[in-house]
């Protein structure tokens, strides 16, 4: 029997797996529902969550996509191409039956940024009211990746990964569960519950094609990018160019701050809370 620790709620997806959200209750008006990024599961937010909702600024889900967390069905692996899709909106659709009135903002950091772009040409995007994206990545081909290199710790196999998506051009899918994304942290600076090792049919679940324009060009007006000034995973500066020839969403530097730190510390925390706070403001007085 899978067990969760007492930080955790579950919803069921359309499959019957019971799958696991932290939440931190805030007013009932304004939901957050945030993705984590692509090998760590949502502990590394329960802070952000937590300040949330001591500062009544939101209620808020963060789950453990299907994969990931302390006791994922298979860690590491989803059943096909877009399963956390599916599971998103199961969520999705979970949280708006727990909460018929509120305003549902949606989002997330790194990788979880880029699952939520691919919520744009979904159906929930209909219902979402704005895009919290921090850190937010794009596909590889995007202005946003770094040319110089930067010292993420993980290994993409470029070969295994073409190969794979020839090979589903032509309708073969029975090798989508090789894994094509490792994680190369040395083990005795690890937890125990990240996911370091992808399947590319996770993998390409967690990122947006090549042409991410449409999914920019559908952000609401009240989304808002933030990023640390000293990311190391992507060029912080290319943001704002690439996100304001395509939509009206509002991006923020944050000086001082890296790829992590951008959702940990108190000041970014502060900024967030600005955010939600003039998204309550508004709602409130139309």
């Amino acid at each position: 029997m899978t067990t969760y620790s007492t930080d955790f709620k579950t919803f069921t997806a359309r499959d019957g797996a019971q799958l696991p959200f932290r939440y931190f209750e805030g007013p009932s008006d304004t939901v957050l529902i945030f993705l984590h990024g692509i090998t760590e599961p949502s502990l590394y937010l329960r802070e952000l969550g937590k300040y949330i909702s001591n500062q009544s600024l939101a209620t808020v889900y963060l789950p453990d996509l299907r994969g990931y967390g302390d006791s994922p069905i298979r860690r590491g692996d989803i059943d096909y191409i877009g399963q956390l899709d599916d599971d998103i909106e199961d969520l999705f659709r979970f949280v708006q039956s727990r909460h018929p009135k509120a305003t549902i903002l949606f989002g997330g950091h790194s990788a979880g940024g880029a699952t939520a772009l691919r919520q744009t040409i979904r159906p929930i995007h209909a219902d979402v009211h704005a895009y919290l994206l921090i850190s937010p990545a794009l596909s590889p081909n995007s202005p946003l990746t770094r040319k110089d290199g930067n010292s993420n710790e993980s290994k993409v196999s470029i070969p295994k990964f073409a190969l794979l998506m020839g090979l589903n051009a032509i309708g073969i899918q029975r090798f989508n569960n090789t894994v094509v994304y490792r994680r190369l942290t040395p083990s005795e600076n690890l937890h125990g519950t990240e996911s370091c090792h992808l399947s590319y049919r996770l993998a390409l679940s967690r990122m947006v094609d090549n042409q991410f324009e449409k999914y920019l060009q559908r952000l609401n007006p009240s989304t808002f990018v933030f990023v640390g000034e000293d990311d190391e995973v992507f060029n912080a500066h290319a943001y704002e160019p690439l996100y304001s020839k395509h939509c009206s969403a509002k991006v923020r530097v944050l000086a001082g701050h890296n790829h992590d730190g951008i959702v940990k510390t108190h000041e970014a925390h502060a900024i967030v809370g600005e955010w939600l706070k003039s998204i309550r403001t508004k709602r409130l007085k139309s």
